[in-house]
């Protein structure tokens, strides 16, 4: 036998064994117009999954035994080589008949959730978390199976591809296409995972969820658009798609038009993919999160063809986190879908009246199950920039069935923003729960058109007790080393710093110690020809069981890295205030006994025209400060 003929016989054995890509072959004469025609011949279900068990455990999870492994399956065959992930999966062992199946998608920077899935488990689910940023997870040992993609790659080392459509060595397509974008292949390992579960058989293939936080919240969009096996869905911090031109458009927003490709905004973009949603969907988030931004998601899920399928759950004030209300709630929700255990709430009906009699705007809010609200909170502001705007907390009243607010205004030159929480009795540890409505939003043209006054005054009193912290954003609050708070109350020219005023704040502390504050100058750009900058200042206190006050001037305020200018020359400007255990080169300790009061402005003018949103923010700048953003929110969980 020659030589060249045991060649030809060889190869054409590696042919035979080589498996087929996953995905038909992509022609650029057929480019796909939309997320369906993207998806046009692809069956998640097709391919086997090849499962491989690298670990199991058994364990308890809220009283109930429960199996939890540590495995990879097969996403896919791309360019001749199979593509792998690594994941978490748990479900309880003492469950009775078929159970509903989970899939949670964890956010950049972060990996699979074991705790995730065990928390599931124990509240009666099965639960598998992917680890599709295939970073090295606390189980794996040494040389261990874990995430790989093979010869693409659609994780945060491949940061180019999240908002364009074009080729590379690490693209699925050699031509452009909407397959070469991330968020595609991220989408597709979703559906596998969801495979994974309707085969096990434990669980029910017709009661499957999925939520992810952050860039998981927008893979759960686009997955609960494209994937008819999901009956129920909960982004968490994305999902909210791009910003939309009327709101690039006005004034103040400062927004970033994050992709000009308009194949990508038609194919794989959330925008699109929203249309095609049909089953319940909550989205999880705070009134300031830097990614999923409120306005692009009120604007743009208007588009969901069934608004009685949409629900939200808004926790005030926070940045790209959720209160444990919010958390509450989506268990309820889950379980009132998938488990069809009790119903869950309605979105709450937010009507907002500006043709008043004195010329101040009447929100009125109809919830839905009145019989079982603790408490309903309207919140209004004028601050067009949705990252650095501050939701006051109206005064609420009950009328009947209906809860009303007044929301007098500072100025009318501004777009006024309406939103509505309510509070619901949970049951047992899901109590309570928070639901939110839709955000009204009234441009300044209809202000005037309706007659509204500007009938509100300025004020030097920024927080007169801390019995609540009702209008701040508390981080690390069990841990006294890294316990802090944060408003963005100066954002509102209500509480705007006078020309050569003093920042003046009444402490009671038997421990002593300092107190420590942090000044954020301009964040997010809202503000036109303000530099940027992070501040901080800090002042003995003394031990003593007296009040004693505590005064800082301009000067008193430190760079708190090498970016920030030296000096700062105004009040106005700042986006963030905060009460910190420790700031740099004083390390602190904020204990329980520490009383607050009289946070307030001393002396100085109102002299200068109040500074109003009108900056931009370019591309770049948005991508840094998105990852800094991103490394902020990961250190903060590593406090808690």
């Amino acid at each position: 036998m020659s030589t060249a003929f045991l060649f030809i016989l060889l190869l054409s054995s590696l042919v035979v064994q080589a498996a087929p890509d996953s995905l038909s072959p992509a022609t650029a004469d057929k480019l796909p117009k939309n997320p369906v025609e993207v998806w046009t011949g692809y069956d998640p279900t097709a391919e086997p999954l090849e499962v491989k068990v690298v670990r199991e455990w058994d364990v308890t999870s809220n009283g109930h035994p429960v199996k939890l492994q540590l495995l990879t399956f097969k996403v896919g065959t791309f360019k001749g080589k199979d593509s792998r992930i690594a994941a978490y999966y748990a479900y309880p062992t003492d469950s009775k008949g078929r159970i509903p199946g989970l899939v949670q998608v964890h956010g950049g920077g972060q990996s699979a959730s074991k705790e995730a899935v065990l928390g599931d488990a124990g509240l009666g689910y099965a639960s598998i978390s992917i680890n599709w940023g295939g970073r090295d997870l606390a189980d794996q040992k040494p040389g261990e199976l874990g995430t790989d993609w093979g010869l693409v790659d659609p994780t945060q080392k491949h940061v180019s591809h999240y908002f364009v459509l074009t080729p590379d060595d690490k693209t699925t397509e050699s031509i452009y296409h909407p397959r070469n974008n991330n968020w595609f292949l991220l989408a597709l390992a979703t559906r596998r995972a969801l495979t994974f579960l309707e085969q096990q058989p434990v669980v029910d293939p017709n009661r499957l969820g999925v939520y992810g936080h952050s860039m998981g919240g927008k893979i759960t969009t686009m997955a609960a658009g494209v994937d008819p096996r999901i009956k129920a869905s909960v982004p968490s911090c994305g999902g909210s798609g791009v910003t939309p031109p009327e709101i690039l458009k006005r004034s103040g927003s400062a927004r970033e038009e994050r992709s000009r490709d308009k194949l990508f905004l038609e194919t794989i973009e959330e925008m699109a993919t929203v249309d095609l949603i049909k089953k319940p969907i909550l989205y999880m988030g705070p009134h300031n999160d830097f990614h999923g931004l409120v306005d692009d998601l009120c604007a743009n899920w208007k588009r969901i063809p069934d608004p009685s399928q949409v629900f939200f759950s808004i926790t005030p004030h926070f940045n790209h986190r959720n209160g444990p209300s919010s958390e509450n709630a989506r268990i309820a929700f889950f379980d009132a879908i998938l488990k069809e255990e009790g119903t869950f709430p309605s979105t709450p009906k937010l009507g907002v009246e500006l043709k008043t009699a004195d010329g101040v705007p009447l929100a009125t809010v109809r919830p839905d199950a009145v019989d079982s609200v603790e408490s309903v909170q309207v919140f209004y502001s004028i601050n067009p920039n949705a990252r650095t705007r501050f939701w006051r907390s109206a005064e609420t009243t009950r009328d009947g069935e209906a809860w009303k607010a007044r929301l007098p205004l500072l100025d009318t030159s501004l777009p006024l923003f309406v939103m509505a929480n309510v509070e619901y009795k949970g049951s047992g540890k899901t109590s309570p729960i928070l639901v939110s409505s839709w955000i009204e939003t009234f441009e300044p043209a209809a202000l005037k058109s309706a007659g509204v006054q500007a009938t509100d005054k300025t004020s030097r009193i920024i927080q007169a007790n801390f019995d609540n912290w009702n209008d701040w954003f508390r981080l690390g609050w069990d841990n006294p080393a890294h316990r802090s708070a944060g408003t963005r109350k100066l954002t509102d020219p209500k509480w705007r710093g006078p020309d050569g005023a003093a920042l003046a704040i009444d402490v009671l502390d038997p421990d002593g110690g300092s107190l420590n504050m942090t000044f954020e100058v301009n964040k997010w750009q809202p503000y036109a020809d303000v530099p940027q900058g992070s501040y901080s200042a800090s002042a003995p206190l003394a031990k003593s069981t007296d009040w004693q006050t505590v005064t800082f001037q301009l000067s008193d305020l430190k760079p708190k890295d090498a970016k920030t200018p030296a000096t700062i020359n105004s009040w106005q400007g700042i986006t963030d205030l905060g009460i910190a255990a420790s700031v740099p080169g004083q390390q602190g300790h904020w204990a329980d006994k520490r009383k607050l009061r009289n946070l307030r402005w001393v002396g100085g003018n109102y002299t200068s025209p109040v500074l109003f949103p009108g900056g931009t923010l370019s591309r770049e700048a948005m991508e840094q400060l998105f990852q800094e953003n991103i490394d902020e929110s990961l250190q903060v969980e590593a406090n808690e």
